[in-house]
């Protein structure tokens, strides 16, 4: 028997515990698992339902979750997201970029745009020469979430 009986005390442990993954993984999947395990939770505190028949429900619930809540979970966060990338406009923020010295991800033409990695996101990057994969740069302007960079000299990384 699965924690002695306690049914209920596995389903409230799994519901955190997918909820725990969810703060530390990207992607808005765990939550809904999390959910579908409270549901359950909250279904077995009302009627008494042998094992199988828990596991059915959580499955069911939570793809149902998955399904139809995830889309609108993401556009929510996706605002909050646009919101964080106006900051980018405010010059203080702005010009905390200036001058960092970073390394190119996707080689960069005049031509066409290239990565770089800044704070641990890439980031679209422009120059006004080709600059190779694996080159350092430095940031000379801030256009909306674009970074206008150089090549520097040789540079082992940090």
């Amino acid at each position: 028997m699965l924690l002695y009986g306690n049914y209920w005390l596995f389903w409230f442990a799994m519901g955190f515990g997918f909820l725990a993954l969810e703060v530390l993984t990207p992607g808005i999947v765990f939550l809904f698992f999390g959910l579908g395990s409270w549901t359950v939770l909250l279904i077995l505190l009302l009627f008494p339902l042998p094992p199988s028949v828990q596991w059915i429900i959580f499955v069911v619930v939570s793809v149902v979750f998955l399904i139809t809540l995830r889309r609108q979970f993401k556009r929510i966060l996706s605002k909050k997201e646009i919101g964080r990338s106006d900051s980018l406009r405010e010059p203080m923020v702005a010009n905390s970029y200036l001058g960092r010295e970073i390394e190119v991800v996707s080689e960069i033409t005049p031509e066409k745009p290239g990565l770089v990695e800044l704070n641990g996101t890439n980031w679209q990057a422009r120059s006004r020469v080709a600059i190779p994969k694996g080159a350092w740069v430095k940031v000379l302007e801030v256009q909306n979430l674009s970074l206008l960079v150089e090549p520097v000299g040789e540079k082992t990384q940090p």
